[in-house]
């Protein structure tokens, strides 16, 4: 199969490059040329012939001769080679019944008469490449150009048909480009200005990613930037402003509704445990002390007597789980004491079960937090203490408290670890306890982290700002339901 190629290949070559030396007869200025050509021979026969023999010196041949290079030069920078090359061809046809004449009279001016002519189509053809060379990278220069400005064209339909703005600048912030839904977005004339001046950030911030999200005319977008390299150090920025306006409406809906029904659900703690103080544990209190009376009675039987105590101390049994149950769902001490008091009690309390060893630390300055932060540190510590005694098999738990321009709570153990894939099935919806941390934390506008601890065992940190935003207002819950 190759072999076959090959020849076909090579004739196909040949025939190119013999085509490529045909003159181009199809142009009049070529046979102009050509009669500029006949025109020096002429005068070489004319003008020595009839005219040199009456001139005291002659006319040299040489001279006549030269002017050939005339218009073979005209033809090698009009056609190049195939012009240059058949021009000088012509000449020397129309010169050579020359070099018999003028060998009979003189053999040096034969030798001179043949190096004029040899310099003539040495000249045609250095002349006429050098010619072609130059054209051909004339015309590479201009494909490249209508290559580039088709691709320019082209690029910038895609930059303005793209719906989301699209700001390009140097390296010193200025913009350089914005397609249309930039300029419909920030005004016109924004090329030339700083970006700065435009979304209130800078092009190295948005670069390090320190802007996760941009406010800009009452809108909220997401800037993606990346970087261009265009040479000789130059460097360019493309930012992409991904708008997330609605996502984070709807994630503002979703915080605020999980926001009131918190609210509501510690409404709800706060009542009932009310409730359960007020009335339940205040009558078997009574039924307690009643019983006690009742068993020390002389009158009554031993056997009523025994079963009035009995009955007594289940009574009390019964009380202290209420208690216990009426502490959890809303401490008192958060309400009088602070969250540092909260936290005492309830380490106190994990310590007490058999085989766990808990341990509170608090540095810094101790300050009072708003109601909403003291409630959210403490109810993550509930949540993280109670995953320890009921999941880690943990025998050492220790919660860190530190205060400084933020609050910081940590709370390790020791035990089997929580798997990564129970973290992330979390977000999912896997683990409401988890999910109830994630969502209080959120609300005062803090970070939760939750990872393994070294070498074994858990680590839950939560980190809440030193300015800590206030609770928003919301509607009541009965509204929100009818609606």
């Amino acid at each position: 199969m190759s072999t076959e190629t090959r020849p076909r290949d090579g004739g196909s070559r040949t025939l190119e490059v013999l085509r490529s030396l045909l003159p181009p007869v199809g142009s009049h200025r070529f046979w102009i040329v050509q009669a500029g050509v006949l025109l020096v021979a002429f005068l070489d026969e004319v003008v020595l012939d009839f005219m040199g023999a009456r001139l005291p010196f002659g006319i040299p041949n040489a001279k006549i001769t030269a002017l050939l290079l005339i218009p073979v030069v005209y033809a090698a920078l009009n056609f190049g080679v195939r012009g240059a090359v058949a021009t000088a061809l012509w000449a020397t046809a129309l010169m050579f019944p020359d070099w018999l004449f003028i060998a009979r009279e003189s053999t040096a001016n034969t030798w001179v008469e043949i190096g004029n002519l040899a310099i003539l189509n040495v000249v045609a053809v250095i002349v006429g490449h050098r010619v072609e060379r130059e054209g051909q990278a004339r015309l590479g220069a201009e494909s490249a150009l209508r290559a580039s400005e088709v691709a320019e064209a082209r690029y910038r339909a895609l930059f303005d048909e793209q719906h989301a703005p699209v700001l390009v600048t140097d390296s010193a912030g200025v913009v350089t480009g914005a397609n249309a839904a930039a300029m419909s977005l920030l005004g016109d004339g924004v090329p030339g200005r700083l970006l700065s001046d435009l979304v209130a950030t800078s092009v190295t911030a948005i670069l390090d990613g320190a802007v996760p999200r941009l406010p800009v005319g009452g809108r909220v977008f997401v800037p993606k930037a990346r970087t261009l390299e265009i040479g000789a150090g130059e460097r360019m920025v493309q930012i992409v402003l991904v708008e997330v306006t609605e996502e984070e409406r709807r994630l503002s809906e979703q915080r605020a509704y999980a926001a009131h029904l918190l609210t509501a659900q510690e409404d709800e703690r706060r009542r009932l445990a009310q409730d359960l103080h007020d009335d339940p544990v205040q009558t078997l209190t009574y039924l307690v002390r009643m019983l006690g009376q009742l068993s020390e009675d002389p009158l009554l039987p031993p056997a009523l007597a025994a079963l009035a105590r009995r009955d007594g101390e289940l009574a009390t049994e019964v009380v202290d789980d209420l208690r216990t149950v009426i502490h959890g769902l809303r401490p008192p001490e958060l309400d009088d004491f602070g969250v540092v008091a909260a936290l005492w009690q309830l380490v106190e309390e994990c310590d007490a079960r058999p085989g766990i060893s808990a341990r509170l630390r608090v540095s810094g300055d101790q300050v009072r937090l708003s109601a909403q932060s003291e409630l959210t540190v403490y109810r993550v510590a509930q949540e993280a203490l109670s995953n320890v005694v009921h999941h880690a098999q943990a025998t050492n738990v220790q919660v860190d408290l530190q205060f400084g321009q933020q609050v910081l709570l940590t709370v390790t153990d020791d035990g089997r670890g929580i798997p990564a894939d129970s973290i992330t099935s979390a977000s999912l919806g896997g683990h409401l306890g988890l999910i109830g941390m994630r969502e209080r934390v959120n609300l005062v506008g803090g970070s939760l982290e939750i990872r393994a601890n070294t070498p074994h065992g858990t680590l839950v940190r939560v980190t809440l700002p030193g300015s800590l935003p206030e609770p928003p207002t919301f509607l009541p819950l009965s509204a929100v339901g009818s609606g």
